[in-house]
């Protein structure tokens, strides 16, 4: 009998947008048709054993681990027998949609390591000094109620800040195995980070890399299922919903900011992307705040 899936979610009431995920685990089932690893994923397990497979390498799990992957990276769980554990899945836009910083420090922190093992093993305290978060967060999450999504939001930083200090307690875990190619998808990911506010095309990454562009938008579409092209897009097009979001900066400043020296191509590729102009983006993000 397969146990089902209880799902819990928040959007942002400001944005609409998904902010995360959190799923209830009793089994490895939700693991067995996951197709899509755009979002960041944790894994706190607190029963259960089996294996982990992330790119070329495999290695086991057991009782009270933690699991994290960056966005667009693909992995499978195979468990023997019952799982226990809750999985938070984090939208993109989840890190930059606040005004506070911890979001940003815990993304460094736990997600950016392009070369190290994904898994954590927990004593006993740090399972439950992580439980503690989570088991009020499913509190929070279980019937609609006033300041919902900011009690929420505060229990999910939590959470973050006492993973990321167990975490920079461990220090990096090295993998046996790395493909070359598992390497570059990984380098290629934290390249667009530090330097999308200026390289746009995919020819200034392969650059950076040291390889050629069709290398690299192979790598890229066989690794991550995207276009390097289009990864590059999607961290140009969260950065500048941010800007219009949190910021009063004119649309201008915020193009310049992002690399963009013509103000009317920046609004053509927002609105191609968001199906809306930037000034367009940012009344109705206003007004939905003013609601």
């Amino acid at each position: 009998m397969i146990n089902k899936v209880l799902t819990k979610e928040l959007v942002n009431p400001q944005t609409n947008v998904l902010a995360f995920r959190l799923i209830e685990l009793k089994d490895d089932q939700y693991f067995k048709s996951l197709k899509s690893f755009n979002c960041y994923k944790m894994i706190l397990i607190k029963k259960g054993q089996g294996r982990v497979r992330f790119d070329t390498a495999d290695f086991p799990f057991s009782d009270n681990c933690l699991l994290r992957f960056p966005i667009y990276q693909p992995f499978s769980i195979d468990a023997k027998g019952p799982l226990e554990g809750v999985l938070l899945q984090f939208h993109p836009d989840f890190f930059w949609n606040h005004k506070y910083d911890v979001e940003l420090t815990s993304k460094q922190v736990l997600f950016k390591s392009i070369e190290e093992v994904p898994l954590i093993k927990l004593e006993k305290s740090e399972l439950e000094q992580l439980m503690l978060p989570i088991d009020s967060l499913l509190y929070e999450l279980s019937t609609e109620r006033l300041g919902q999504y900011d009690i929420a939001i505060s229990w999910v930083k939590i959470f973050m800040i006492y993973a990321s200090r167990i975490k920079d307690k461990r220090g990096a875990v090295q993998p046996e195995k790395f493909s070359e190619y598992n390497f570059i998808s990984r380098e290629l990911i934290n390249a667009i980070e530090e330097h999308f506010h200026h390289k746009h095309r995919p020819g200034d990454y392969a650059k950076l890399l040291n390889i050629t562009v069709k290398t690299l938008n192979r790598v890229a579409k066989q690794q991550l299922e995207k276009t390097v092209g289009d990864m590059i897009s999607d961290r140009i097009i969260t950065q500048a919903k941010h800007e219009l979001y949190l910021s009063v900066k004119p649309v201008k400043q915020i193009a310049d900011e992002l690399g963009f020296n013509d103000v009317s191509y920046f609004s053509r590729f927002f609105k191609h992307h968001v199906a809306v102009s930037p000034e367009l983006y940012r009344r109705s993000i206003r007004r939905k705040s003013s609601d």
